[in-house]
């Protein structure tokens, strides 16, 4: 008998270590200390078998997209212990703003914004229009002459033959287009076009990241007040700004902040490198509130109706107004609306009568995580906006 209970004993003895030495537990005992959603454990060291190898994803499921850190303890036939692992929900972590800051844009080239025909002693003609350009076209170059701004422009077109080739960008298309010059009752050289190299304004920083300072702000790109088109930036900068007064919204009349930034580069806070639809973003040369906690970004589907808050500086600094979200959109890609809000916060509706112009990009709070940016607001009802849901500013802006 003690001879069939020592062979029994050595029979599991050896199943155990034939379970321990076999390749699934070898992968568990060399599972990473923690991982995330973007866990990649596919790399050779845990799999020997490429075909073996699994990715960590995020859930779906909600309950398990708000959870920020767990201990995960792995046991071998639910007894035995193999590893402890932290599963984190690899959500990024930013800094909130709420700063009122200037923006300043300087467009690659000179971009056209109208039309003007041009008295001649032959009538009035518009040589730009005839060459086919339109609003919203870049100028980039003269006679193949890079044009820099307006006053290159100016001189170039002094300096140059009746007839020119105008090399410019139509939709991120690089283009061209033969035009003769129109003499006016001045003898003055005219192609019968306005044009714009710079564009500036108040808005508000949305979040950053303390490592790296990239920024988002705005929650809505930048577009020329002619043409209602994205200005593409050949270079931009963020400035502080100063909340002089606030311009209540009423009727039709979108409120707004009237304030004043330094437009010179030496003041410069940040750098702006792109402009989208989501908004500008770039790199912070100084951070804000560096004593201040970093605050998770949501799941897009995290958001609810209810209360909420927002960041913003309407008088002198940035302080925390009560609104509440009336409306949630399910998006599964990135989308420029995702939620209505309503300001419900009494000092703020007295101040501002809602959300007025250079509110825009003040960060929504509901839940102790950020999710949303402000980004519209409505003309007859300023008490209630449009917010574009923070993940997906995150995910098009932040590197």
């Amino acid at each position: 008998m003690k001879r069939f209970f020592r062979a029994i004993s050595l029979l599991f003895a050896a199943l155990l270590l034939g379970w321990y030495a076999s390749p699934q537990v070898y992968r568990i005992l060399h599972l990473p200390d923690s991982i995330s959603p973007k866990t990649d454990l596919s790399a050779p060291a845990l799999a020997a078998d490429a075909t073996e190898a699994h990715l960590v994803r995020e859930s779906g499921d909600e309950r398990l997209t708000m959870m920020t850190e767990r201990t995960a303890r792995i046991k071998l036939f639910g007894i035995l212990p193999l590893k402890s692992v932290t599963v984190s929900s690899g959500r990024r972590s930013v800094a909130l703003g709420g700063e009122a800051i200037g923006v300043v844009l300087h467009t690659e080239g000179v971009q056209i914004v109208g039309f003007e025909k041009i008295d001649t002693a032959s009538g009035a003609v518009c040589p730009a229009a005839s060459a086919g350009l339109r609003e919203g076209d870049m100028i980039v170059a003269l006679n193949e002459q890079p044009v820099t701004d307006t006053e290159s422009f100016s001189a170039l077109c002094k300096d140059a033959e009746m007839t020119c080739t105008l090399s410019y960008l139509r939709d991120g298309e690089l283009r061209s287009a033969a035009l003769t010059f129109a003499s006016d009752r001045n003898g003055e050289k005219r192609i019968g076009a306005w044009v714009r190299d710079s564009t500036s304004g108040i808005g508000t920083l949305s979040f950053y990241e303390r490592s790296t300072g990239a920024f988002a702000a705005l929650g809505h790109g930048v577009t020329d007040v002619d043409t209602q088109k994205l200005l593409a930036p050949a270079t931009g900068f963020i400035t502080d700004a100063t909340i002089l007064r606030i311009r209540k919204g009423a009727g039709d009349n979108a409120g707004e902040l009237i304030g004043e930034f330094s437009v010179g580069r030496e003041d410069a806070i940040g750098t702006v490198e792109r402009n989208t639809a989501f908004g500008i973003s770039g790199t912070l040369e100084s951070l804000y509130n560096s004593n201040e906690q970093t605050t998770e970004i949501a799941p897009s589907g995290a958001a609810h109706k209810g209360d909420a808050y927002i960041l913003s500086t309407v008088d002198g600094s940035v302080a925390a107004y009560a609104v509440r979200v009336i409306r949630v959109d399910v998006q599964s890609s990135p989308e420029t609306q995702g939620m209505m809000i309503e300001i419900t916060d009494p000092g703020l509706l007295d101040k501002t009568g809602g959300i007025v112009q250079g509110m825009s990009g003040s960060p929504l709070i509901q839940d102790g995580r950020l999710i949303g940016v402000v980004t519209h607001v409505f003309l007859s009802q300023p008490t209630r906006g449009y917010c574009l849901y923070a993940e997906w500013m995150a995910n098009e802006l932040l590197p």
